[in-house]
């Protein structure tokens, strides 16, 4: 009976042992592939901050060949002389027709 308990005691010691042997390897493994992808994530990251892409969108998500679009093609009305003008031209009509009213 001793024999018997004492195989039963070191087969399960055993397998344990390649159980643990195995577990500890895969998560040795996996802890590596993560920080290899971290650390690359962090580079990929630190690069684009460097280097940044050209951008369509202006800081609220918009199009900025529609915004521009869209802007020079409103007709504003002067609040001076009453003439309607153009979006694109308006700031310079403005400056302009206040500096006419100082003289």
């Amino acid at each position: 009976m001793t024999g018997s308990v004492s195989t039963d005691l070191l087969a399960t010691s055993l397998f344990d042992d390649i159980i643990l042997a195995i577990l500890r390897e895969v998560s040795v493994a996996s802890l590596s592939r993560h920080r290899a992808l971290q650390d690359f994530i962090q580079e990929k990251e630190h690069f684009s901050s460097i280097y940044p892409r050209t951008q369509t969108k202006d800081i609220f998500g918009q199009e900025k060949s529609k915004l521009k679009g869209s802007e020079t093609s409103k007709y504003l009305e002067c609040g001076n002389c009453g003439r309607k003008i153009s979006g694109g031209r308006f700031a310079l009509h403005i400056n302009k027709c206040l500096d006419r009213d100082r003289r």
